[in-house]
Protein backbone atom coordinates (compact mmCIF):
# COMPACT_ATOMS: atom_id res chain seq x y z
CA UNK A 1 0.00 0.00 0.00
CA UNK A 2 1.10 3.29 -0.83
CA UNK A 3 1.99 5.89 1.66
CA UNK A 4 0.52 8.84 2.25
CA UNK A 5 2.49 11.95 1.62
CA UNK A 6 2.98 15.00 4.05
CA UNK A 7 4.10 18.46 3.71
CA UNK A 8 6.30 19.48 6.54
CA UNK A 9 7.10 23.71 5.81
CA UNK A 10 9.44 24.58 7.86
CA UNK A 11 10.54 21.23 8.36
CA UNK A 12 14.64 21.28 9.15
CA UNK A 13 14.01 23.35 12.49
CA UNK A 14 14.70 21.96 15.68
CA UNK A 15 10.63 21.84 16.32
CA UNK A 16 10.39 19.65 13.22
CA UNK A 17 12.62 16.84 13.85
CA UNK A 18 11.02 14.75 16.54
CA UNK A 19 8.04 15.06 14.09
CA UNK A 20 9.65 13.58 11.43
CA UNK A 21 10.85 10.23 13.48
CA UNK A 22 7.40 9.76 14.81
CA UNK A 23 5.93 10.02 11.10
CA UNK A 24 8.77 8.50 9.30
CA UNK A 25 7.88 4.58 9.49
CA UNK A 26 4.16 5.37 8.31
CA UNK A 27 4.25 8.31 5.84
CA UNK A 28 5.94 9.67 2.78
CA UNK A 29 7.72 12.95 3.85
CA UNK A 30 8.53 16.26 1.59
CA UNK A 31 10.46 18.39 3.93
CA UNK A 32 10.21 22.44 2.58
CA UNK A 33 12.32 25.03 4.52
CA UNK A 34 14.34 28.22 3.42
CA UNK A 35 17.62 27.37 5.29
CA UNK A 36 20.36 26.72 3.81
CA UNK A 37 21.85 23.69 5.95
CA UNK A 38 20.36 20.74 7.93
CA UNK A 39 21.08 21.13 11.71
CA UNK A 40 19.07 17.84 12.19
CA UNK A 41 21.24 15.83 9.74
CA UNK A 42 18.10 14.83 7.97
CA UNK A 43 18.60 12.90 4.79
CA UNK A 44 16.98 11.99 1.87
CA UNK A 45 15.91 9.11 1.59
CA UNK A 46 12.85 7.16 -0.80
CA UNK A 47 10.42 8.85 1.84
CA UNK A 48 12.61 11.92 2.65
CA UNK A 49 12.32 14.44 0.05
CA UNK A 50 13.68 17.66 0.78
CA UNK A 51 13.18 20.83 -1.06
CA UNK A 52 14.92 24.18 -0.46
CA UNK A 53 12.40 26.88 -1.01
CA UNK A 54 10.61 30.32 -0.08
CA UNK A 55 7.19 30.32 1.54
CA UNK A 56 6.89 33.73 -0.32
CA UNK A 57 6.97 32.29 -3.60
CA UNK A 58 3.64 30.38 -4.24
CA UNK A 59 5.22 28.49 -7.19
CA UNK A 60 7.21 26.28 -5.25
CA UNK A 61 4.82 25.93 -2.81
CA UNK A 62 2.66 24.51 -5.26
CA UNK A 63 5.29 22.50 -6.90
CA UNK A 64 5.76 20.88 -3.22
CA UNK A 65 2.18 19.82 -2.72
CA UNK A 66 1.75 17.36 -5.75
CA UNK A 67 0.14 14.73 -4.32
CA UNK A 68 0.64 15.89 -0.66
CA UNK A 69 -2.42 14.61 1.69
CA UNK A 70 -2.03 16.58 4.44
CA UNK A 71 0.36 19.74 5.34
CA UNK A 72 2.24 20.44 8.41
CA UNK A 73 3.18 24.44 8.54
CA UNK A 74 5.84 25.18 11.06
CA UNK A 75 7.74 27.69 9.32
CA UNK A 76 8.01 31.43 11.23
CA UNK A 77 10.27 34.15 11.25
CA UNK A 78 11.34 33.44 14.97
CA UNK A 79 15.25 34.19 14.26
CA UNK A 80 14.82 38.03 13.33
CA UNK A 81 11.38 38.82 15.24
CA UNK A 82 12.83 42.65 15.56
CA UNK A 83 12.40 42.68 11.72
CA UNK A 84 9.28 43.67 11.09
CA UNK A 85 8.99 43.32 7.33
CA UNK A 86 10.35 39.97 7.60
CA UNK A 87 7.92 38.66 10.00
CA UNK A 88 5.13 40.06 8.15
CA UNK A 89 6.62 38.60 4.88
CA UNK A 90 7.11 35.19 6.63
CA UNK A 91 4.30 35.32 9.29
CA UNK A 92 1.74 36.42 7.19
CA UNK A 93 2.15 36.49 3.51
CA UNK A 94 3.57 33.11 3.65
CA UNK A 95 0.86 31.42 5.46
CA UNK A 96 -1.47 33.33 2.99
CA UNK A 97 0.48 31.40 -0.02
CA UNK A 98 0.78 28.18 2.10
CA UNK A 99 -3.47 28.00 2.19
CA UNK A 100 -3.75 29.49 -1.19
CA UNK A 101 -1.29 27.03 -2.72
CA UNK A 102 -3.50 24.55 -0.48
CA UNK A 103 -6.93 25.04 -1.76
CA UNK A 104 -5.48 25.36 -5.38
CA UNK A 105 -3.64 21.37 -5.02
CA UNK A 106 -6.54 20.37 -3.17
CA UNK A 107 -4.97 19.23 -0.32
CA UNK A 108 -7.53 17.49 2.37
CA UNK A 109 -5.70 19.14 5.57
CA UNK A 110 -3.83 21.49 7.22
CA UNK A 111 -2.23 21.50 10.46
CA UNK A 112 -0.99 24.65 11.87
CA UNK A 113 1.67 25.60 14.53
CA UNK A 114 0.75 28.72 16.76
CA UNK A 115 1.72 30.25 19.67
CA UNK A 116 -0.70 29.85 23.05
CA UNK A 117 1.51 32.40 24.98
CA UNK A 118 0.70 35.60 22.87
CA UNK A 119 -2.52 35.09 23.56
CA UNK A 120 -2.30 34.92 27.26
CA UNK A 121 -3.39 38.26 29.24
CA UNK A 122 -1.28 38.44 31.96
CA UNK A 123 -3.36 41.27 33.57
CA UNK A 124 -6.22 38.67 33.67
CA UNK A 125 -4.17 36.05 34.33
CA UNK A 126 -6.19 33.81 32.03
CA UNK A 127 -6.01 33.02 28.18
CA UNK A 128 -7.68 35.54 25.85
CA UNK A 129 -10.67 34.16 23.84
CA UNK A 130 -10.75 32.78 20.60
CA UNK A 131 -10.78 35.68 18.57
CA UNK A 132 -8.82 38.23 21.15
CA UNK A 133 -5.67 39.38 20.20
CA UNK A 134 -3.31 40.16 23.29
CA UNK A 135 0.11 41.39 22.22
CA UNK A 136 2.79 42.45 24.90
CA UNK A 137 5.06 45.09 24.39
CA UNK A 138 8.42 43.47 24.09
CA UNK A 139 7.40 41.32 21.13
CA UNK A 140 4.54 43.42 19.16
CA UNK A 141 4.83 42.69 15.67
CA UNK A 142 5.56 38.82 16.38
CA UNK A 143 2.71 38.27 18.41
CA UNK A 144 0.46 40.48 16.20
CA UNK A 145 1.53 38.14 13.08
CA UNK A 146 0.79 35.25 15.11
CA UNK A 147 -3.04 36.26 15.44
CA UNK A 148 -3.16 37.40 12.04
CA UNK A 149 -2.08 33.38 10.94
CA UNK A 150 -5.07 32.51 13.37
CA UNK A 151 -7.22 34.42 11.28
CA UNK A 152 -6.00 33.84 7.99
CA UNK A 153 -6.65 30.14 8.49
CA UNK A 154 -10.27 30.52 10.04
CA UNK A 155 -11.68 32.46 6.83
CA UNK A 156 -9.50 30.28 4.25
CA UNK A 157 -12.01 27.47 6.42
CA UNK A 158 -15.05 29.41 6.23
CA UNK A 159 -14.51 30.68 3.29
CA UNK A 160 -13.59 27.67 1.23
CA UNK A 161 -15.04 24.87 3.30
CA UNK A 162 -11.16 23.51 4.01
CA UNK A 163 -10.34 21.35 6.98
CA UNK A 164 -7.73 23.44 9.11
CA UNK A 165 -6.25 22.67 12.83
CA UNK A 166 -4.33 24.71 14.54
CA UNK A 167 -2.48 23.79 17.61
CA UNK A 168 -1.45 26.93 19.92
CA UNK A 169 1.82 25.61 21.31
CA UNK A 170 3.47 26.41 24.62
CA UNK A 171 6.90 27.63 24.80
CA UNK A 172 8.72 24.70 23.24
CA UNK A 173 11.22 23.33 25.57
CA UNK A 174 13.48 19.72 25.89
CA UNK A 175 11.58 18.20 28.32
CA UNK A 176 13.77 14.32 28.23
CA UNK A 177 17.14 17.51 28.31
CA UNK A 178 15.66 19.32 31.26
CA UNK A 179 16.81 22.45 28.65
CA UNK A 180 15.13 25.31 26.65
CA UNK A 181 15.01 24.13 23.03
CA UNK A 182 18.60 25.21 21.95
CA UNK A 183 20.40 22.82 25.10
CA UNK A 184 21.68 25.81 26.62
CA UNK A 185 19.43 27.03 29.46
CA UNK A 186 18.51 24.82 32.01
CA UNK A 187 14.79 24.64 32.91
CA UNK A 188 15.78 25.53 36.39
CA UNK A 189 17.27 29.00 35.01
CA UNK A 190 14.54 29.63 32.41
CA UNK A 191 11.82 31.85 33.43
CA UNK A 192 10.40 32.48 29.86
CA UNK A 193 6.84 31.68 30.01
CA UNK A 194 6.93 29.62 33.21
CA UNK A 195 3.56 27.59 33.58
CA UNK A 196 3.26 27.13 29.87
CA UNK A 197 6.02 25.21 28.65
CA UNK A 198 5.44 22.17 26.44
CA UNK A 199 8.07 19.56 25.67
CA UNK A 200 9.29 18.99 22.03
CA UNK A 201 8.18 15.76 22.09
CA UNK A 202 5.16 15.87 23.20
CA UNK A 203 4.59 18.42 20.42
CA UNK A 204 5.28 15.97 18.11
CA UNK A 205 2.92 13.50 19.57
CA UNK A 206 0.43 16.03 18.95
CA UNK A 207 1.20 16.46 15.44
CA UNK A 208 1.27 12.99 15.24
CA UNK A 209 -2.66 12.30 16.72
CA UNK A 210 -3.66 15.54 14.03
CA UNK A 211 -2.58 13.69 11.04
CA UNK A 212 -4.44 10.42 11.97
CA UNK A 213 -7.18 12.67 12.69
CA UNK A 214 -10.16 12.82 10.17
CA UNK A 215 -11.31 16.18 11.28
CA UNK A 216 -13.14 18.66 9.31
CA UNK A 217 -13.87 22.44 9.19
CA UNK A 218 -11.53 24.66 11.65
CA UNK A 219 -10.32 23.65 15.30
CA UNK A 220 -7.80 25.51 17.64
CA UNK A 221 -6.20 23.36 20.20
CA UNK A 222 -4.04 24.56 23.04
CA UNK A 223 -1.01 22.14 23.57
CA UNK A 224 0.73 22.97 27.18
CA UNK A 225 2.29 20.49 28.67
CA UNK A 226 2.81 22.58 32.38
CA UNK A 227 0.65 21.42 35.14
CA UNK A 228 0.13 25.23 35.92
CA UNK A 229 -2.21 25.19 32.31
CA UNK A 230 -5.10 23.82 33.25
CA UNK A 231 -5.93 27.00 35.27
CA UNK A 232 -4.84 29.13 32.20
CA UNK A 233 -5.63 27.25 28.88
CA UNK A 234 -8.21 25.45 27.46
CA UNK A 235 -6.35 21.55 27.54
CA UNK A 236 -9.86 19.60 27.19
CA UNK A 237 -10.85 20.51 23.74
CA UNK A 238 -7.09 18.70 22.83
CA UNK A 239 -8.07 15.62 24.96
CA UNK A 240 -11.69 15.15 23.58
CA UNK A 241 -10.49 15.78 19.75
CA UNK A 242 -7.30 14.02 19.67
CA UNK A 243 -7.38 12.09 22.82
CA UNK A 244 -4.11 13.73 23.22
CA UNK A 245 -2.30 14.42 26.90
CA UNK A 246 1.17 15.73 27.03
CA UNK A 247 3.35 13.46 29.32
CA UNK A 248 5.61 15.83 30.74
CA UNK A 249 4.22 18.15 33.15
CA UNK A 250 7.06 20.04 34.50
CA UNK A 251 5.73 19.04 38.49
CA UNK A 252 9.12 20.07 39.75
CA UNK A 253 8.88 23.27 38.47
Amino acid sequence: MEKKKILIIGGLGKTARPIIDLLIEDYSLVIFDIIPYNANNILPTEDIKIIHGDICDINSLQKAMVDIDTIIHLAVNIMNTENDELSFSVNVFGTFNVLKAAKQMNVKRIIMASSAAVHVDELKNSVSSLTAAICSHEDFTYDLTKNLQELEALNFSNTYAMNIMILRLGHIVNGKMKTDLDENVPLSELAYCKGGWVCQYDVARAFRKAVENGFCGYHLLHIIGSYQAKSRFDILTAKNILDFECLEQFIEY
